[in-house]
């Protein structure tokens, strides 16, 4: 796996001024070889430069890019345009692969204005022509299972979908909202994968409607990464040229980014050899 930096591990302290550069210098800080972040946003950083800087450092660059998948304004009309852009971007960025995901806030599997199955059906229905338009442009979307469905639902809407340029993002630590083993999700999202997010959380249960989750460095948490880890060598398509992003969630107003970021290393570098 390709160890790299998700960019959510700066949120909160990430300069406004150039962020997809800033975020380069800290994967050369961090010896990362990948980077996870947004696509730039309408006047923000040239796609075509951030491509260069990470060309120059040696890291490749994953884009992010969310939109509603289920009642996206617009429609299926509206969202493809959105998409067009997104992707166009993204090779212009240089970026093989997309993390993709939706509005969890909006739509999720515990909500029942709609029920699941027309959830994942409408998912199905609006991602199919953009998995389409990412192929048509070389590029391959990850969906990523964040925080509103469990693995096999993911996986449903992309087996439904059935198109080569949409597959599946895991993250370590996002099936415990959802009341999910992060090993289950993995034997079921492996296989599937083209980009991996290392998180870690504690996991502080008091009782069923007080229960708290607080990120950590890795490995000092409540993900069995000892599990996880072979796992993930052994199921991805594509281990070696597969990112691996480490994504850490800090405290509100903590500074201790460089503490948690080499412990992280630490802990992952044993591991992943």
């Amino acid at each position: 796996m390709i160890l790299g930096l998700a960019s959510p591990t700066y949120a909160g302290v990430l300069p406004s001024d150039r962020p997809l550069a800033w975020l380069l210098d800290r994967c050369t800080e961090y010896g990362l070889r990948a980077l996870e972040a947004s696509l730039p946003r309408e006047g923000g950083e040239d796609p075509s430069e951030v491509r260069r800087k990470a060309a120059d450092l040696g890291v490749q660059w994953v884009g992010y890019w969310a939109d509603d998948w289920i009642t996206p304004e617009g429609g299926s009309v509206g969202l493809l345009d959105r998409a067009a852009r997104a992707l166009d971007a993204a090779v212009q960025g240089g970026c093989r692969t997309l993390v993709i995901f939706g509005s969890g806030g909006k739509h999720n599997r515990f909500m029942k204005d709609l029920p699941l199955a027309a959830q994942l059906g409408a998912m199905t229905e609006h991602l199919a022509p953009v998995a389409g338009e990412a192929g048509r442009r070389g590029l391959r979307l990850g969906l990523l299972p964040h925080l509103d469905y469990r693995a096999a639902e993911i996986l449903q809407v992309v087996q439904d979908v059935g198109d080569p340029g949409l597959r599946v993002a895991y993250d370590t630590a996002n099936a415990f909202p959802v009341c999910e083993e992060p090993v289950e999700a993995a034997r079921l999202l492996a296989p599937h994968a083209v980009a991996v997010a290392f998180k870690d959380v504690q996991i502080y249960p008091y009782r069923s409607n007080d229960v708290t989750i607080w990120g950590t460095p890795i490995g000092a948490g409540s993900v069995d990464f000892d599990a996880i880890v072979p796992l993930l060598a052994a199921q991805l398509p594509e281990p070696a040229g597969t990112t691996a992003c480490i994504k850490l969630r800090l405290p509100p107003d903590s500074r201790e980014h460089d503490a948690w970021m080499r412990q992280s290393l630490d802990f992952l570098r044993a591991r992943l050899g």
